[in-house]
């Protein structure tokens, strides 16, 4: 049986804690604060979640970007020398420019060690979405499957995990290119919350419009619950809006009977671009 070695990235928004525990290598992303040096996620932790999304909230520029191909080249050669082949997923290759480093890395790699393999699979998703994968791929691992199951279960799974959120700052999407400049205004003038979800190309797209947070809020909740299979858990991720998620799971909880309710915080490198007060909700459908 060939050995392998799961490899993911910073916009997984899993904790550090579980990703060692089961052996998975995560390649940082990196964000610049008004223009400074890149600082990498994962990285020191030095700055707190909080900190950096008081900065956002008072207008401090926030720029992103994936590693160099040489950086991923350094993290992963030590693995595939050990005798390990790896199997790497992380954001989609739609919102990221980081699917085509590694792919271009892993063809470079493939080069250095011929009798490894790299293998390099697009999500089509993020943050906790992201996660739930990753979880299904550490657990098919773990029961000793070949390559070749766990790839094929990613394969089977990437177009059944459901990502939607909605935003608290429609200005942040408009610098994203997500809305028009007017629609934004237009839209905050009135309280018009875009829902929005990860299509099925690895995208983000508004779907329908909601007026009023608190109706956005019970609207994910609702879509959450009704498209969740039966017996999995649900994830939510937020940008500094615990009482938020906080309100969303005790819909899921007491209306729909999900059990399973797992919340964590979006990190800076999706936050940058979702904004402050985001609530985001991921499951696998039925």
């Amino acid at each position: 049986m060939r050995q392998f070695r799961i490899v993911t990235d910073g916009s997984c928004d899993l904790p550090a804690e579980w990703c060692k525990e089961h052996h998975i290598a995560v390649l940082p992303l990196y964000f610049s604060i008004a223009g400074a040096i890149p600082e990498p996620y994962p990285g020191s932790g030095e700055m707190k979640i909080e900190d950096f999304y008081a900065m956002l909230r008072q207008g401090t520029a926030v720029q992103t970007s994936a590693p160099s191909i040489e950086d991923c080249k350094d993290i992963l050669r030590p693995i595939l020398a050990g005798g390990f082949d790896i199997l790497y997923t992380g954001l989609s290759s739609k919102l990221s420019g980081m699917f085509n480093v590694m792919r271009l890395a892993s063809m470079e790699l493939q080069e250095e060690f011929p009798e490894r393999r790299v293998v390099v699979l697009d999500s089509k998703g993020g943050s906790l979405g992201l996660g739930i994968l990753l979880h299904a791929l550490a657990a098919a691992q773990e029961k000793q499957q070949e390559l070749e199951e766990v790839i094929a279960l990613g394969e089977s799974l990437i177009g059944r995990i459901s990502h939607r959120f909605i935003v608290g700052n429609l200005m942040f999407l408009k610098r994203g290119g997500r809305i028009s400049g007017s629609a934004a205004v237009v839209g905050t003038v009135l309280q018009i919350m875009p829902m929005l979800h990860v299509n099925a190309e690895g995208a983000i797209e508004p779907y329908s419009k909601i007026r009023g947070r608190k109706t956005a809020l019970r609207t994910l909740a609702d879509e959450l619950g009704g498209e969740a299979a039966p017996g999995t858990a649900v994830y939510l991720g937020h940008c500094d809006a615990p009482e938020d998620a906080a309100f969303v799971r005790e819909i899921l909880r007491r209306k729909f009977g999900i059990k399973e309710v797992l919340t964590g915080e979006i990190g800076p490198v999706l936050g940058a671009h979702a904004g402050p007060d985001t609530v985001a909700g991921f499951c696998l459908v039925k």
